[in-house]
């Protein structure tokens, strides 16, 4: 039955006692008047109460379940004597031994709110109260309906006692709680809202991100409203610190603090975020909390998700979802039977109907007969007695030639997808089915698994699927694996590179590209490096020429240009000389006018709503895709010049001068056209046409065994320089990187034979500017040994077939601010393309085995490079 419930209703079934957390709220508890019954409790107690656990590697988290409110009024004293009791009890069957043998004691965590009735004193006096109620910090706040009685006297005690600071910086600067005083203020109804802004307005922007074990987010819950709570962490870059602090959090907050959070359960370990997600799913049931469970469905909390949207389909009816997040609704609703659908369908919101209406259409399609002769061959050696985590119920169909499979065949290509080379039933499948289907199908499988807990043997569902995936497989993996390694799951991150290398797509391979390029995880980064590097010899090409042969170029046309229609007007997007993506208005005549955008805009009342909201979202995809990849061609193409990379004429003809986007990205470079033995005949750049012209445009012929490169400055005379750089400024056309103008640096006169660069800085050297220098001039950072520690960055010259290498005393992996300054050793060649794991700490005893080579070895071009990255070290 579709819920009655307000679409943006919570419906949070808590204790008085939790509403208490919200200060804005008035609660009042009756007091318990029913006869104490200890085998009705104890009865009561097995039917509600279940004992939960996770552990951290370290220490194992025991914590509570309630399936309904435990106490919805003060319970009498035998009552809590009873809890307290059953809880030590149940700590008495928790002591076990560890691996070692010795004793280790497991008790039980119990919520703040109930620590707060079992444990504080409240048959003491008042400071005695008080005392207890501050161990227990912003969980104070949960016991305002027990203190509603105070006298003037007791007010005015308390008044002059609770003093003390919230918060205070410590002497290295780090904020950290000091006193529950202000915790006590508020929990006695002593606290002023203009007091409370006060003592959060003294935190910094940004100054809780780093804070550990000292200051929650729930320091937020002082404040009057759930606008300011969340305001205040979001400001401060607070977060929660325990599993317990989840449901407090969403009490004082509702639905203005669910974003929050969700990231925060999905950057903790799996088995706090299960904790944390338990404890929201086990008080929140209301429609308004659909989207909530949705999103989790990514995290690592994702099968309590799965397990809430599967137990709250009717309040999941009734939410306001937007299309995407009704579509991940679809795996829960697919599993219900078709009648039941069709009796819901119209009492679902509209987003969701629609989606009910498209998997109702769906099993009307036909099933592909069970004898048909392909299928039977390819079946035929599908494996047996294969795990699979998903339901085939679940999924949306996969059409082939006409025909949907069954259940039973959808539950054979699972298991097919769990071969490590692509089974003949996959292959079959692969080849006949409608790509928008199969595609469709493997996010649902890959995204299944993850709902499933993501079970490292079960993750044959990611990479399997890559073999049925597309364009959305990749577009929808590909940001998870970049996130992936932030989240501790670095093995989930490089199983979605090898789904991507099963997709095979330009696609595909243009994200395994990309991460290669540019991700802030250096494991990741390599290892997609890795996978280039094996794709381009397994299709006997070097990576560079991979690279070349999958640069995407987000839909615009042979002339660098895309039309996005709002129905009654037509912008034209196109790549600015400057490489930035913008776009104009289209007249009648199709001709641009007005001023240059950088996005679209707004729709107006004359244009077709939903057409304006499709192009504008589609070009702001376009333009994040292009802008990163106008990001990394940059870089590529400048080390394609310092490297002195050289293209055969028909690939440039074919991949480099026609692309939409490099067409015009580089316009301003500055080419060199080789004979057969290597000497520069003469320069060019490339024209609107796609041809190579010279500085008095007329075309350019490659001499027949001839290469292309992108000339240096070393290899330009000043006159040549000069006369380029006057038909530049005359074409308006600029360089994406310095070329024309690009300081030059050769070698020291007594540098000579000697396998050491001479000249290199002999002071200290800030850690920061090391790595900048390095890391701004192209060079790899080397492997990290002995807690952490590196002490190298090398450059890797592919046209010589060398490495050089810069030794210095040894950074640990953590942040530069804290690195002391650095001593440059010595800066020397080896032979051949060498590595991190190669390379070593890079002195004498790891590179015995490599040869050292004399810089004469190194174009000039490249040692110039070399020599200014040192001298940025000087400077």
């Amino acid at each position: 039955v579709v819920s009655d419930a307000a679409a943006d209703d919570l419906g949070l079934r808590v204790t008085p006692f939790e509403l208490a957390y919200d200060l804005s709220r008035e609660v009042v508890v009756e007091v318990d008047e029913e006869p104490f019954d200890p085998e009705a409790e104890a009865e009561r107690a097995a039917r509600i109460l279940t004992i939960r656990s996770f552990s951290n590697g370290y220490w194992t988290t025991e914590w509570t379940v309630f399936s309904e409110p435990l106490f919805t009024t003060v319970p009498r004293p035998e009552r809590l004597q009873w809890w307290r009791e059953h809880f030590a009890a149940m700590d008495d069957k928790r002591r076990v031994k560890d691996k070692s043998g010795y004793p280790e004691e497991r008790y039980i965590q119990l919520p703040g709110w109930l620590q707060l009735l079992l444990d504080v004193p409240w048959q003491g006096r008042l400071l005695e109260q008080a005392a207890g109620l501050g161990n227990l910090k912003a969980h104070a706040l949960a016991g305002r309906p027990l203190v509603t009685t105070l006298t003037a006297e007791e007010r005015q005690t308390l008044d002059q006692r609770l003093t003390s600071p919230l918060l205070i910086q410590n002497r290295y600067g780090n904020w950290e709680l000091s006193s529950p005083d202000t915790y006590l203020r508020a929990t006695f109804g002593l606290l002023d809202p203009e007091e409370a802004r006060q003592i959060t307005a003294q935190v910094p922007a940004g100054a809780l991100a780093e804070t550990y074990d000292s200051v929650s987010a729930l320091v937020g819950l002082i404040l009057p409203t759930p606008e300011e709570r969340v305001a205040f962490a979001r400001r401060t870059s607070a977060k929660l610190l325990d599993w317990d602090e989840a449901v407090p959090w969403l009490i004082g907050t509702g639905s203005h603090g669910l974003d929050l959070l969700l990231s925060w359960i999905s950057t903790r370990g799996k088995g706090e975020a299960d904790a944390m997600a338990r404890q929201v799913a086990a008080v929140a049931h209301g429609p308004g909390m659909t989207w909530f469970f949705l999103d989790m469905l990514a995290t690592k909390a994702a099968p309590v998700a799965e397990e809430w949207l599967s137990s709250h389909v009717g309040a999941a009816l009734a939410a306001n979802l937007s299309p995407a997040r009704a579509e991940a609704l679809a795996p829960t609703l697919r599993r219900l039977p078709v009648a039941e659908l069709r009796a819901l369908a119209p009492q679902a919101t509209p987003s969701t109907r629609k989606v009910i209406e498209g998997i109702l259409a769906e099993a009307d399609a036909p099933e592909l007969p069970a004898e048909t002769t392909w299928w039977v061959d390819a079946a035929a050696t599908v494996p047996t007695g294969v795990e699979v985590p998903i339901e085939a119920a679940g999924l949306p169909p996969l059409v082939v030639e006409g025909h949907r499979l069954s259940v039973a065949q959808v539950g054979e290509v699972l298991r097919a997808l769990s071969t490590e080379q692509a089974h003949p039933l996959v292959a079959a499948v692969r080849q006949r089915a409608e790509v928008t289907s199969r595609d469709r199908f493997a996010v649902a499988v890959f995204r299944a698994w993850i709902a499933s807990g993501a079970a490292a043997k079960q993750s044959w569902c990611l990479t399997g699927a890559g073999w049925l995936g597309d364009s959305q497989f990749v577009a929808e993996l590909t940001p998870l694996i970049r996130q992936w390694p932030g989240q501790s799951q670095h093995q989930r991150a490089v199983k979605g590179l090898t789904a991507l290398r099963n997709v095979a797509t330009d696609a595909a391979l243009q994200a395994i590209s990309g991460i290669a390029a540019k991700v802030k995880f250096a494991a990741l980064k390599k290892r997609a490096g890795e996978a280039m590097d094996e794709i381009a010899a397994q299709r006997g090409f070097s990576r560079d020429e991979l690279e070349d042969r999958i640069l995407a170029d987000g839909g615009l046309d042979e002339r660098g240009t895309r039309i996005f229609s709002y129905g009654s007007r037509r912008f034209l997007a196109f790549v600015a000389p400057d490489g930035k993506i913008a776009a104009r208005l289209l007249d009648v005549q199709d001709r641009p006018t007005g001023k240059v955008l950088t996005s679209l805009p707004a729709p107006n009342k004359s244009d077709d709503q939903e057409v304006a909201k499709t192009a504008k979202a589609a070009f702001a995809a376009m333009k994040k895709d292009l802008t990163a990849l106008v990001k990394v061609q940059t870089s590529r193409f400048e080390q394609a010049m310092i490297q002195d990379r050289r293209w055969d004429p028909a690939d440039h003809a074919r991949f480099i001068a026609p692309h939409p986007v490099l067409r015009r990205l580089l316009a301003g470079v500055i080419w060199a056209i080789r004979d057969g033995d290597g000497t520069l005949v003469a320069t060019a750049r490339i024209d609107e046409d796609a041809t190579l012209i010279d500085a008095s445009d007329d075309p350019i012929t490659v001499p027949e065994g001839g290469s292309i490169g992108i000339v240096h400055r070393l290899d330009l005379t000043d006159e040549q320089a000069s006369r380029w750089g006057e038909v530049l400024a005359d074409y308006e056309l600029t360089t994406p990187f310095k070329q024309l103008d690009r300081p030059t640096f050769t070698l020291p006169t007594s540098q000579g034979e000697k396998l050491e660069l001479q000249g290199i800085p002999e002071g200290k050297i800030p850690a920061a500017k090391l790595i900048g220098a390095f890391t701004k001039h192209g060079w790899q950072r080397g492997d990290a040994y002995d807690s952490g520690v590196y002490c190298i960055h090398y450059l890797p010259v592919a046209a010589v077939g060398v490495t050089v290498v810069a030794r210095y005393d040894g950074m640990w992996m953590g942040s530069l601010a804290e690195q002391e300054d650095q001593q440059l050793h010595e800066v020397y060649i080896v032979e051949g393309i060498q590595d991190g794991e190669a390379l070593g700490w890079g002195d004498s005893w790891q590179t015995e085995k490599l040869t050292k080579v004399p810089w004469r070895r190194l174009p000039a071009g490249v040692a110039s490079e070399v020599v200014a990255t040192i001298q940025q070290l000087s400077s």
